[in-house]
């Protein structure tokens, strides 16, 4: 019974553990992931060296393909770096599969001790997060300890014989139970560490460890099917570019176990040789089950990428009230997530336009009319600001993420607050007799050219876009007081009474520019560039 509790406490920290290196790397490494894929989109060296350290910071290839899909779904990255990276960080993945392999019982209580305690005393990130992951790696190698101690008392039970006797006849039934334990555990990572630990107590022999270990490549596909669902596009083939990467794993790992039936010396013969420790050979077979497929499959990528196309075709364009950047995929990861925002926000302004609102001529309200602006406005805005609370309610998001996000949850505001004074200055021109019509005429293009850098700057966020978006909005910069003059010259010109409704115009025009100003204001602190802020 003792052997019993050691393994189910073994299995509870496992769990634990990975969730917390899981988390405390993806945090530290999330900042400039973005960045960096882009910076590899031309060098596929460099893609693949960048998927090989994402992998072994979140030890998920799920996690990093979801990270990637919602930056392609977005347009942030290129699909030629995101499948490479997405291949090779199944490669880095491995790397704790070694720790699993390595005898440090002595120096285990003093790690989980130690790092216990630098976390209890440190509050400063990113040591915090260094701390928590280094407590998860250590909870890790007890988990595995406890597991290995609990699980070795297994070998003398009958049923556990009969069925380690089934998979030495039979490897494909080997290779199914790898595949249950990844999905039930849902991580091939942490599925290998188990059946190392297992193999290490002398629970099991290599030969039927390896049919296991190359069948927890594929655990993770049901996972990523339930995931993927509602993907579209080139975020759906992305994932399963991954899928058919572990596929390509399992058969080739499994055909090359079966050619040793035959005599033929491979990896097992190899594994062997470097090393007589059946862990250490293990961790070995593991990192070939997943370098020997990414080696073979990296060059004819763009092939599969083409079959894939035929599949899942690319996705129609969303309707301007649904979210075209926003997934709940994104919020794994906040600075991605963020950039989203950016697009979404731009997509937003984008829809604002001086259109006519009242075809039928009859005057307008003095009061706001709450059915100016669009339902596809209303619904999109809605869908932002609830994507924004879900993200502030995350875990792991740091002190700039949240001063930024605080940021867009201003512009949001500041974008509806456009939208209903470009909507009154529409409804307060379509009311206008002809001959001030004509006059207003530059009013209304000058808005619609304001409204459409609005829109540009904030979907790119360069610098040069906000500069020239922040001085063609001045108040009293030359542009708009050049054009104010110019009308005022032509409603002088006007009747009386026509003269005193153009100044209505001319007020909402002030406020709209007004408006745009401050919104320009803000853009540079949404990219996270130091800008100069003109006064105007």
């Amino acid at each position: 019974m003792e052997s019993f509790e050691q393994l189910v406490l073994g299995l509870g920290l496992f769990f634990l553990s990975l969730r917390l290196i899981g988390q405390s790397l993806s945090e530290l490494g999330g900042g400039g992931f973005r960045r960096a894929v882009e910076a590899a989109t031309h060098i596929p060296p460099l893609a693949s060296m960048l998927g090989i350290m994402s992998g072994a910071l979140t030890q998920s290839a799920t996690a990093v393909t979801f990270i990637l899909a919602s930056m392609l779904g977005s347009g942030l990255i290129k699909p030629a770096a995101a499948r490479l990276v997405v291949v090779w960080s199944n490669v880095g993945l491995t790397a704790l599969a070694f720790l699993a392999a390595v005898d440090i019982h002595p120096l285990v209580a003093y790690f989980v001790g130690g790092t216990g305690i630098a976390l209890g005393s440190v509050r400063a990130k990113p040591w915090s997060t260094v701390a928590a992951a280094l407590l998860g790696v250590g909870l890790l190698l007890f988990a595995l300890e406890n597991m290995g101690a609990g699980a070795a008392p297994l070998k003398n039970e009958s049923w556990f014989r009969a069925g380690l006797d089934t998979a030495l006849a039979s490897p494909w039934f080997a290779f199914a139970c790898g595949f249950g334990a990844a999905a039930l555990l849902q991580s091939n990572a942490g599925a290998t560490m188990l059946v190392i630990t297992l193999c290490g107590a002398g629970a099991m022999p290599v030969s039927a460890a390896l049919p296991m270990i190359y069948g927890t490549n594929l655990g993770a596909i049901p996972l990523r099917a339930m995931l993927a669902l509602g993907m579209q596009g080139d975020a759906v083939r992305l994932v399963r570019t991954e899928d058919l990467f572990c596929l390509a794993s399992g058969l080739l790992m499994m055909a090359l176990f079966m050619g040793e039936h035959f005599g033929v010396p491979l990896v097992g013969a190899l594994v062997a040789e470097l090393t007589a420790s059946p862990s250490g050979q293990l961790a070995v077979a593991f990192l070939l089950s997943n370098l020997l497929p990414a080696l073979a499959l990296s060059p004819f990528l763009p092939a599969c990428a083409r079959l894939l196309d035929r599949f899942w075709p690319p996705a129609p364009e969303k309707a301007l009230g649904e979210p075209a950047f926003l997934s709940s995929h994104a919020l794994t990861d906040p600075p991605t997530a963020l950039d989203l925002l950016t697009k979404e926000l731009g997509r937003l302004l984008g829809s604002v336009r001086v259109a006519p609102r009242r075809p039928d001529g009859r005057k307008p309200s003095a009061d706001t009319d709450p059915d100016l602006l669009e339902p596809e406005f209303l619904r999109l805005a809605a869908a932002i600001e609830s994507f924004c609370v879900k993200l502030a309610l995350r875990d792991g998001l740091g002190p700039a993420e949240t001063a930024r996000l605080y940021r867009f949850r201003t512009a949001l505001a500041l974008v509806r607050h456009v939208a209903e004074a470009s909507a009154e200055f529409s409804t307060h021109l379509d009311a206008l007799p002809g001959p001030v019509e004509v006059v207003a005429a530059p009013l209304r293009a000058r808005l619609d050219h304001l409204l459409t850098l609005a829109a540009g700057a904030v979907t790119t966020l360069d610098s040069a876009a906000i500069a020239e978006f922040h001085a063609q909005t001045r108040r009293h910069g030359e542009p708009v007081t050049a054009l104010r003059q110019a009308y005022s010259d032509g409603v002088a010109a006007l009747e009386t009474e026509q003269s005193i409704e153009a100044g209505t115009l001319d007020t909402d025009f002030e406020l709209c520019v007004w408006l745009l100003h401050r919104f320009a204001k803000l853009l540079p602190d949404l990219a996270f560039r130091p800008m100069a802020h003109a006064s105007g």
